[in-house]
């Protein structure tokens, strides 16, 4: 498949794309994915807003992308065999015919939009594509997972006892609130205070906190070309950064809740105490990775 975009028109793009049966397959691939883009977006928007990682994601896709682009002259010449192109052009069809019946939900949609990318990559580079650049692949993947904490709740949920994130976290935070002078108890996931008693849910656990982490580690080790063992340590130190930084924020959840009334706990739990939370995070976090990259730089260099 070229990849080099024609001078010219809209109408010699769209002459390119239907110039022979791949093109239009490629094209009619593209097309459905385009539709489900402006939903995504705003997802991201509105994700992004409350918290989640929707716009880490999207950057882990557009990453991808990006060293998908700056290998586009070894890809042109890449060779593919009849049984790959005819694979491919398969499972686009496949996708592109099951469209307008699964599209009711953001999982189905992207389910069929990576559905539809591995069948453009097969028919367009062979099946060898994948492991050539398995980077790459791993980063779109994961930048078009659907609900990927969802998922991994439902995996820690399966391989670890009831509740047991967010009693330890409630026994953590217990233990803070006791050294700065305040006689807090756990119990299970509550922490009583003389003012009152908070709950930690699955949401305040740290869970989708270290998820976070994790994935702006992983972005930032492929960004500086980091080897596999620098990248998995630095992933490491993002994960074990949140759920360290997740003790404060229940102890000042907690003394909220207690002492200041519901007003202060809806705006610590709440967007913009999210947003202020999070900025102190990944400011600590950026500089404490910067620091690790250019502490392992400067050993290697010696």
């Amino acid at each position: 498949m070229n990849l080099q975009i024609p001078a010219g028109s809209l109408k010699a793009l769209w002459k390119q794309g239907l110039k022979n049966q791949h093109s239009r397959l490629v094209t009619a691939g593209i097309f459905v994915g385009l539709l489900f883009w402006p939903l995504w977006i705003y997802d991201v928007i509105v994700g992004t807003l409350h918290g989640a990682a929707s716009l880490l994601l999207l950057s882990a896709f557009g990453l991808g992308l990006y060293q998908l682009w700056l290998q586009k002259s070894t890809l042109v010449r890449l060779k593919v065999s009849s049984e790959d192109r005819w694979l491919g052009h398969l499972i686009i069809i496949v996708g592109v015919s099951a469209a307008p019946f699964c599209a009711f939900s953001e999982w189905s949609q992207k389910l069929i939009w990576m559905l539809i990318l591995v069948g453009i990559a097969i028919s367009s580079w062979g099946v060898s594509f994948f492991s050539k650049y398995p980077a790459s692949v791993f980063l779109i993947a994961v930048g078009l997972f659907p609900q990927p904490t969802t998922v991994g709740k439902a995996v820690w949920e399966v391989f670890t006892p009831s509740e047991m994130l967010e009693r330890f976290m409630a026994w953590i935070g217990s233990i803070g609130l006791n050294l700065i002078g305040q006689a807090a108890e756990a119990n299970q996931t509550l922490i009583t205070l003389p003012g009152g008693t908070v709950r930690v849910d699955w949401g305040c656990s740290g869970y989708d906190l270290a998820c976070i982490a994790a994935v702006a580690s992983l972005l930032m080790a492929l960004f500086f070309k980091q080897s596999f063992i620098k990248s998995c340590l630095i992933i490491a130190v993002g994960i074990v950064l949140a759920l360290i930084a997740n003790v404060p924020r229940i102890m000042l959840m907690a003394m909220a809740s207690a002492y200041w009334g519901p007003e202060s706990f809806k705006f610590w739990h709440g967007f913009w105490g999210g947003q202020i939370f999070l900025s102190l995070l990944f400011t600590v976090h950026y500089y404490a990775v910067m620091a690790l990259v250019n502490h392992r730089s400067s050993s290697e260099r010696a």
